[in-house]
């Protein structure tokens, strides 16, 4: 696997159709760990789903191609490692009041963007005579896009509910940090937070038990950074219906949400089910 110093240079692009699609485009010709692509701006952007994705300049656009040596299966820990990524490269960059909402949004948790969202995260998987490799695209909205009336990406995906945005300058305090860093520098830092937070979570998940499931390696840091874990919550279906709602306990090994009613009852819910919204 190679090291963070032996990494590709990050492809910086003013516009593409999709980061993504480029990522996995190179995956598939055979392009190295940590071969990442980002863009100002993106015109066939996507989130998870398939829901479109708009992408105005004013975010930072990127996916990263990773290799894992580690069974495919276990890729389904993958979304979880580039969420904590997301966190760590904002961290990097001064931020803070900053957490995940399961499974893997970014969203701010302080003062009066409480609950708005900073970014998403959509891993793609693909085939290559190298082996499988998964593609992390990530979306972060840096500034307040030219024109109001468009909105961000992290935030138009067609989700019934959809939050609110917010952005990277607000949430660091002031734009010194992001003037000091031109545009290839900041998708560099995030880049290399993937990079080392899936690294790490391989190296880990080869020596675990194997039955312990692919976010066991994970599952202290992700769970301690997901904002809603141990408040009441609704579980909400992707078309709007609400399913059940309770006490989010904690996350599961598998990556699903252990939601406990009233009753003591568990419910277990995949993001592919589900999403959890704070109780009013």
């Amino acid at each position: 696997m190679a090291r963070e110093t032996d990494l590709p240079e990050v492809a910086v692009l003013d516009v593409t159709e999709s980061t993504n699609n480029d990522v996995i485009r190179l995956g598939r010709e055979g392009a190295p760990h940590g071969t990442a692509v980002a863009a100002r701006r993106q015109t066939l952007g996507r989130g998870r789903r398939g829901h479109v994705w708009v992408s105005p300049k004013g975010g930072l656009y990127f996916s990263v191609l990773v290799r894992p040596q580690v069974p495919r299966v276990s890729f389904s820990a993958i979304p979880a490692a580039c969420g904590l990524a997301a966190l760590d490269a904002c961290h990097v960059l001064g931020a803070r009041g900053v957490a995940l909402k399961w499974p893997n949004d970014i969203i701010a948790t302080t003062g009066e963007n409480d609950g708005a969202k900073l970014g998403g995260i959509l891993v793609e998987v693909g085939e290559s005579a190298s082996g499988p490799f998964a593609v992390c695209g990530i979306g972060v909205n840096l500034t307040p896009p030219p024109h109001e009336a468009i909105r961000p990406a992290a935030v138009h995906d067609g989700m019934v509910g959809a939050l609110s945005p917010t952005y990277l300058d607000e949430c660091v305090g002031s734009t010194a940090a992001l003037a000091a860093s031109d545009f290839s520098s900041l998708a560099t830092i995030f880049r290399d937070a993937v990079v080392s937070r899936v690294d790490a979570w391989a190296k880990a998940l080869a020596v675990q038990p194997q039955a312990d499931g692919p976010l066991a390696p994970l599952l202290a840091d992700y769970q301690a950074s997901l904002a809603l874990l141990g408040h009441k919550v609704r579980v909400v279906s992707h078309a709007g219906v609400q399913l059940a709602e309770g006490t989010f306990a904690a996350v599961d090994a598998l990556g699903r949400a252990i939601v406990r009613q009233a009753t003591g009852r568990e419910l277990r819910f995949s993001s592919e089910q589900a999403s959890l919204r704070a109780r009013d």
